[in-house]
């Protein structure tokens, strides 16, 4: 459908942050295509899309 994502911990404590694979894990069984996912993307990839789009 030409969506993009991204993959966070909705994470309300530093312990949290270690969360991030389970998110991971449900994008690979739901076979999401990796390319489509914000925060695969190189650094500079990101900025440069990131940079094309207003702030909020």
């Amino acid at each position: 459908m030409g969506h993009l994502i991204s993959i966070d911990t909705d994470a309300h404590a530093p312990g949290q942050l270690e969360w991030q694979p389970y998110g991971c894990d449900k994008a690979a069984r739901h076979g999401i295509d990796p390319a489509t996912i914000v925060n695969t993307w190189p650094a500079d990839d990101l900025l440069a899309w990131a940079a094309g789009h207003p702030a909020g």
